[in-house]
């Protein structure tokens, strides 16, 4: 592994109310906002909250790994172990490579202490969408094809971790796949 998997913040102040980490602006947020959120969507539209989220988690993660990617050449699994460095450094739980294949057109990521599972509580099926949208960004990017993205186990299910394996998908009739 080369130095360049190491993800250190770099924390700015120079304007009062504005968390920069290098140069992109965050927010810190307790995950029981999260929570909330996504139990009042799933209020309102049911089901299909989940897709909202998985939506945003996807974007979140192929922006930052693209990102990531452009400050140096690195291959596929430095990105994701920078990207899995980056995501853990950040609060989004402990983030383990568990394996990658472009032969199998598979990514495997395990999270520990995801604030999703922590913040939504105890759940008969699998909540963190937001996480798995991520993994499916992550192996979209990666793969350069859709990746459906399942989370195989899920701490609000009582499990000690959240399991998320992103699968890709051939497109019919040999359509492209383009970002």
């Amino acid at each position: 592994m080369s130095q360049n998997t190491q993800f250190t913040p770099k924390l700015e102040a120079e304007t009062p109310g504005v968390l920069q980490v290098d140069s992109l602006r965050h927010i810190l947020v307790h995950p029981d906002l999260l929570g909330e959120i996504q139990k009042g969507v799933e209020d309102r539209l049911g089901a299909k909250a989940g897709e909202f989220l998985y939506s945003a988690g996807a974007y979140w993660a192929s922006a930052i790994a693209r990102r990531l990617k452009a400050a140096s050449v690195i291959d596929e699994q430095e990105l994701l172990l920078l990207f899995c460095s980056h995501a853990t450094e950040m609060g989004w739980g402990r983030w383990q490579l568990e394996g990658f294949s472009a032969d199998d057109k598979r990514l495997m990521i395990r999270v520990q202490h995801s604030p999703a599972a922590a913040a939504y509580g105890e759940s008969d099926l699998p909540v963190c969408h937001l996480l798995a949208g991520a993994v499916s960004g992550l192996a979209e990017l990666l793969l350069n094809m859709p990746c459906a993205c399942n989370e195989s186990s899920c701490a609000a299910q009582g499990g000690p971790d959240c399991l998320f394996v992103a699968q890709g998908q051939e497109l019919a009739g040999g359509d492209g796949w383009e970002w």
